[in-house]
């Protein structure tokens, strides 16, 4: 039992699409489909909403139940602490060595102010996961990274999603950034708000203007200018196209030029 579990079983309950969900909390549909999945965990300040939203409480939310009947013993509660997230200290989450950086202004937290766009979170050494409200400056991450803002890292060997730009090494699973994106190797799909620029791309590209990769095992979503490798899907772009070999179909407003290797 994990808590993305417990929200796509309180969601279905509700009769709620994932769509729906993320509209209502104010997020995309990626990453509620991520936090049932259980490929990223959602944003504290959340959590109430959630709980409040599917009526129930927090502990219910975490799959914590308590005994007043009878005391759990000491083998039951090793059990337990294997298989569901504990809130420790007021925090309600496993001490899974996960970076989360929050920032508060008195009694408030911050979150998508002006106050968090000049504040970087920058972490010397090898990170296993990443969670921030603010832009993440590291080395390489063993897990995934969630930004409010932009992410400069290494390798990443999870996912990468990033309120703005995402400027990383290589990434072993999907980027999914609110502007630009600069990577190496991404091994899943990218999804940018604004331009992608990758060297190879293991999934689709989706990007609201420009995109500059090599290989793209996928499809293509541009809206200006497409400039690849070898495409094994179809690709869209709202204006030139220059490509190698385009396993599928093409789409472009402009000039379309395919190099044949």
């Amino acid at each position: 039992m994990t808590i993305g579990s417990e929200i796509a079983r309180y969601r279905k309950e509700k009769g709620m699409t994932q769509e729906a969900l993320a509209q209502t909390l104010g997020v995309t549909n990626q990453a509620v489909s991520k936090w049932e999945s259980d490929q990223n965990f959602p944003d504290v300040t959340l959590l109430p909403r959630i709980a409040d939203l599917f009526e129930i409480s927090l502990d219910t939310l975490f799959g914590r139940e308590f005994r007043t009947a009878q005391a759990p013993s000491g083998a039951e509660l090793s059990a337990a602490a294997e298989q569901v997230p504990m809130v420790v200290d007021g925090l309600p989450w496993r001490d899974d060595r996960t970076l989360r950086v929050v920032i508060y202004k008195g009694h408030t937290l911050l979150k998508n102010t002006p106050d968090l766009r000049d504040i970087t979170f920058r972490y010397e050494g090898e990170a296993l996961n990443i969670s921030s409200q603010i832009s993440v400056s590291c080395g390489e991450v063993h897990g995934n990274v969630d930004a409010g803002t932009a992410v400069n890292c290494e390798n990443v060997m999870g996912h990468v999603d990033a309120g703005t730009n995402v400027n990383c090494g290589n990434v072993e699973g999907n980027v999914d950034a609110g502007t630009d994106v600069k990577c190496g190797t991404v091994m899943g799909s990218v999804d940018a708000g604004c331009s992608v620029e990758c060297h190879q791309v293991g999934g689709d590209v989706d990007a609201g203007t420009d995109v500059k990769c090599g290989d793209v095992t996928g499809d293509v979503d541009a809206g200006a200018d497409v400039r690849c490798g070898d495409v094994t899907g179809d690709v869209d772009a709202g204006g030139n196209v220059e490509c190698g070999i385009v396993h599928g179909d093409v789409d472009a407003g402009g000039k379309v030029v395919i190099r044949n290797k």
